[in-house]
């Protein structure tokens, strides 16, 4: 399939999020902080992998995400300032935690990478050093969050404890919670209780036992999050009874009405009708629900109305095609979006060869154009080619790898800009994808498309925990390639967190590298260098 071909071929998917509430419905937020490298206190193995993958799963469900990982006392605070700036009045704040907790005298605390060795009777040390838990909470309320939802995988055991009896006593859990109106907390596992981050050291499962049954559940439609909490409860309590573990996660909810992850987009009635439902939307899809007319008593209409109530994909796309251009508006247009995302979504997860399922997304990319600008296709756009072109990457070789990447990047670069941060976050996982399956240096031009954003979106950008090593990759390529010049403007936009790197790497380098060529132009019009690199660099630039 040619570059073109394998572009236009691709849809997306962002499942929308439905609340079952009054209020007026606001944007979606998120802030993930994972925390494996402990400085003080025993590491943990898989909480940044908890972070990423619930961002990831969030980002497909509207979600705004913002990525934090192995956070210090200093970087946490920033990454919570950053997250309470995103926050306005009517939106939805969800906040994960992967890490280390401590509970003190009924109050629960989340641990930064530098909390200290703490002893017996320096209980005041955490409260100084760490972050407060219901102290989130307040703040997400301060900044008018219509709905707060705490999910904290943070009980995996004592990190104080010490041999010989002298650590901090504590029995790891995390103490009970009540929360405010407006509030949904969900613990990994019950007060008090301690939470598994592997199920033994044989376990070689990416995520913990609490997150990779969480992220099954997020990809379930229909659910509300407490019977999210409620299936939780059994499938963790069965793993972890599985290696002789007692984990049951405990939830609290205070939202008056009920919150739907995943909506199918239709409700099935059980006794007394249910509250009336909001949908989350972008501002795009903001638009577009302004415009929907209320249901038309047309029979044609009303038969499509039908078939998506019945999940009759394939059959509603057929009879939506039928319909003459000048009467497709609206209504037309979500029906179109029930379809592609119903039909489309197992393509997530198939099995099938890559050519058959972008020729899937190609015939309603083509079909359904009016699709091809909404943040919901992008987002399945970019799960489904994400995860095919991971498998190109892994299973291809020579000049069919480079096909894959340059695939991937004109993927990338089609994504419109004007729809929020899916592109910039697209690039960034894009970034990474090829970072881990080809290279590090072939990263860098993925980096550079997610800082052609607005300025608000290069922060996450800047600080992503493998933009440094693609950039000093990226440098030591022939300055004419590619990924060479990708790192030149990264290292530009980006200084405040690449220019220490970028510099220290000066000095590692022998001979007159590719790295040296790259880099020392740019280092000494900062006038970033001093003694013999900046003469070392002066001469090279001279030649």
């Amino acid at each position: 399939m040619s570059k073109t071909n394998l572009c236009a071929a691709i849809l997306a998917l962002i499942i929308a999020i439905s609340f079952a509430a009054t209020a007026h419905a606001g944007k979606r937020v998120a802030l993930l902080v994972g925390n494996n490298a402990y400085q003080n206190v025993p590491r943990l193995q898989t909480a940044v992998n908890d972070a990423r993958a619930v961002g990831t799963a969030l980002r497909g469900l509207g979600f705004s995400v913002i990525l934090a990982e192995n956070q210090s006392r200093r970087a946490m605070s920033e990454a919570l300032l950053a997250f309470d700036k995103a926050i306005e009045p009517g939106d939805i704040a969800l906040f994960f935690f992967a890490g280390h907790g401590f509970e003190i005298r009924g109050q629960n605390y989340l641990l930064p990478t530098d909390i200290p060795e703490v002893r017996e009777g320096q209980e005041e040390l955490i409260r100084d050093s760490a972050f407060a838990a219901d102290r989130i909470i307040d703040r997400l309320q301060g900044r008018g969050a219509r709905t707060a939802v705490l999910v904290l995988d943070a009980c995996r055991n004592n990190p104080f404890e010490r041999p010989g009896g002298r650590g901090l006593k504590g029995s790891g859990g995390l103490a009970a919670m009540t929360p405010a109106e407006g509030v949904f907390i969900m613990f990994s596992a019950g007060a008090k209780q301690t939470a598994l981050d592997r199920l033994s050291h044989a376990d070689r499962a990416s995520n913990s036992v609490f997150t990779r049954n969480l992220l099954r559940k997020l990809a379930e439609p229909d659910l509300t999050l407490v019977q999210i909490a409620k299936r939780l409860q059994i499938e963790v309590k069965q793993l972890a009874a599985s290696v002789g573990g007692d984990q049951t996660p405990a939830y609290y909810d205070q939202v008056v009405g009920e919150i739907v992850l995943n909506s199918s987009g239709h409700t099935t009635p059980a006794g007394p009708p249910p509250p009336q439902t909001a949908a989350l939307l972008s501002d795009v899809d903001k638009r577009a629900a302004e415009a929907v007319p209320a249901p038309s008593a047309d029979p044609a209409i009303a038969e499509l109305d039908a078939l998506a109530t019945a999940k009759s994909w394939s059959e509603l796309r057929g009879q939506l095609i039928t319909v003459r251009p000048t009467a497709r508006d609206a209504h037309w247009a979500s029906l179109a979006e029930q379809a592609a995302i119903g039909e489309l979504t197992p393509l997530a997860t198939s099995a099938r060869p890559f050519g058959d399922r972008l020729a899937a997304l190609e015939h309603y990319a083509t079909t359904f154009q009016i699709l091809n600008d909404n943040p919901k296709f992008l987002a399945l756009r970019a799960s489904i080619v994400l995860s095919a072109f991971g498998e190109c990457l892994e299973q291809g070789y020579g000049t069919v790898l480079a096909d894959c990447r340059r695939g991937l990047e004109g993927f990338v670069r089609t994504t419109p800009k004007s729809v929020g941060t899916a592109r910039a976050d697209l690039a960034r996982d894009a970034a990474r994808l090829v970072g881990r399956k080809l290279n590090r240096s072939a990263a860098a031009p993925f980096f550079a498309i997610a800082i052609e954003a607005p300025a608000e979106t290069n922060v996450a950008a800047c600080t992503d925990p493998d933009l440094t090593d693609a950039v000093i990759a990226a440098l030591s390529r022939p300055p004419d390639w590619d990924e060479a010049k990708a790192a030149a403007a990264l290292t530009e936009a980006c200084w405040s967190t690449l220019g220490t790197a970028v510099v220290a790497q000066v000095a590692r380098e022998t001979g007159d590298s590719y790295y040296l060529g790259n880099a020392c132009p740019i280092l000494l019009q900062r006038d970033a260098l001093t003694g013999l690199r900046a003469a070392r660099c002066r001469e090279i630039k001279s030649r």
